[in-house]
């Protein structure tokens, strides 16, 4: 069978080419890379399509092929109407769920590196907000990670400089000047002075792990449609414990929706839409969004896993109370 060569991105901008049966599924790709890249605790983690300003899990039984083939057709086609392309589609392996007890992937390598560029990516991003003093502890670590122990003679204002901002979140960075940045990100990096890199890794990720926003995927500002009680458009979250709503401007919180009050939800390919609250009373939340269809399979993603979790608790205990009675 002829085979193709698949270029798999990671968070970080890294690359890595594999060369792929043409029918080969994505469950096939993916297997390939966890063992290229020797990821061992691998459970939340999968093979997104990224294109433009959307991302997309994909199912296990689609074929990555196909999907380059149907990318060369958009391409031509928008070439012929002269319709500029805003990032050429791409495949990206990153953490799908965040669940709070993730013990076992910071004991994984590679599942802790993964788990920190995708956290410090969220931070520059400023998907996760945070203060200038957050944003230079973590800075520091970022430093120590990727160049090791403070040197004062090389460490100082300009040794940053344009790559500056990939160390400072981008709601922040325009607040001071360079030079008071890199002073301040600097004299904290002097007391990292011997922490390892993976011990640097760690207490990044263990300061971000805090945050109320921490393992949230955000989905671009949408329109609401007759919710009166929310302003004109909104941010969407979707994290482990249910539906978050947010200002465009600033990531306010503006409401928190359990899943455990989450009545259900439903989708089109223009409109997502959620009703909560309890049995005998609940109230409808619509917005005009392309993404619905991926929210949707956000949250029900997070629903198997918690009813899983769920199903696993109870035979635990079923097995310890068979147990204690045979005793």
């Amino acid at each position: 069978m002829a085979k193709r060569v698949v270029r798999v991105h990671f968070i970080d901008n890294s690359c890595r080419a594999f060369a792929l049966d043409e029918a080969a599924s994505v469950e096939s790709l993916r297997n390939i890379v966890l063992e290229k890249i020797e990821l061992h605790e691998d459970g939340c983690f999968a093979l997104f399509e990224s294109r433009d300003d959307w991302e997309r899990c994909l199912d296990s039984d689609e074929k990555p092929c196909d999907l380059m083939d149907e990318w060369a057709r958009l391409t031509e086609a928008d070439k012929a109407k002269k319709k500029e392309t805003i990032s050429e589609p791409k495949f990206l392996f990153k953490k799908k769920i965040f669940l709070r007890d993730d013990d076992r992937e910071m004991k994984d390598t590679m599942a802790k590196h993964l788990l920190y560029i995708q956290a410090m990516h969220s931070v520059i991003e400023s998907e996760y907000p945070s203060s200038a003093d957050e944003a230079t502890t973590l800075a520091a670590l970022q430093v120590q990670v990727t160049y090791g122990d403070h040197n004062a003679s090389t460490h100082v204002p300009g040794f940053l400089g344009h790559n500056l901002k990939v160390f400072i979140p981008k709601h922040l960075i325009g607040l001071k000047k360079p030079q008071e940045w890199e002073t301040l990100v600097f004299r904290a990096h002097a007391r990292n002075l011997g922490k390892s890199k993976e011990d640097a890794k760690t207490e990044y990720l263990d300061i971000v792990k805090q945050w109320p926003f921490y393992g949230t995927t955000f989905f671009p500002p949408c329109k609401g449609i007759g919710n009166k009680k929310l302003p004109n458009k909104v941010i969407i979250g979707v994290n482990a414990e249910g539906i978050l709503l947010l200002k465009t401007k600033d990531k306010e919180l503006i409401s928190t929706h359990p899943f455990t009050e989450i009545c259900s939800w439903a989708s089109s390919s223009g409109t997502f839409a959620f009703e909560f609250g309890s049995q005998t009373e609940s109230q409808k939340y619509t917005f005009e969004t392309r993404q619905g269809a991926i929210i949707a399979a956000t949250i029900q993603t997070y629903i198997d896993i918690l009813v899983q979790m769920l199903k696993n608790g109870e035979d635990e205990e079923d097995d310890g109370s068979a147990e204690a009675n045979a005793d």
